[in-house]
C-alpha cells in the first residue's frame, strides 16, 4: 500500500506550480483595483498575489514589489472570495 500513497504525494506535488512558473505569472499579473486586508492584491492565471508584509525591503529600495502566491486549490472558498472580490471590477 506504502508505494500507492508515495504514487499519490508524487502527482499531488507534481500539479503544483514552481517557483519559476509562478514567477512567470506575477510577472503578468494584472494589478486588482481592490484590497485585501489592506495589501495590494494582482491576479494571475495560475494564482492570485498578495503584497508581502515585509516593507524592510521596499523602505530600501521602493521599486522592489514582494508578493506571496495565493493558490485557489490551497485556500478555503472564503478566502478566495475575498481575492476574487478585490480583482473584480
Amino acid at each position: 500500500m506504502l508505494p500507492v500513497i508515495f504514487a499519490a504525494a508524487l502527482a499531488a506535488a507534481a500539479a503544483q506550480p514552481t517557483v519559476e512558473d509562478l514567477q512567470a505569472d506575477f510577472e503578468t499579473a494584472r494589478p486588482c483595483p481592490g484590497l485585501v486586508d489592506g495589501r495590494s492584491v494582482w491576479e494571475g492565471k495560475k494564482a492570485f498575489f498578495v503584497s508581502s508584509y515585509t516593507k524592510q525591503a521596499a523602505e530600501l529600495d521602493p521599486d522592489l514589489v514582494g508578493a506571496d502566491a495565493v493558490l485557489r486549490a490551497d485556500n478555503s472558498p472564503d478566502v478566495i472570495g475575498e481575492f476574487e472580490a478585490a480583482c473584480s471590477p
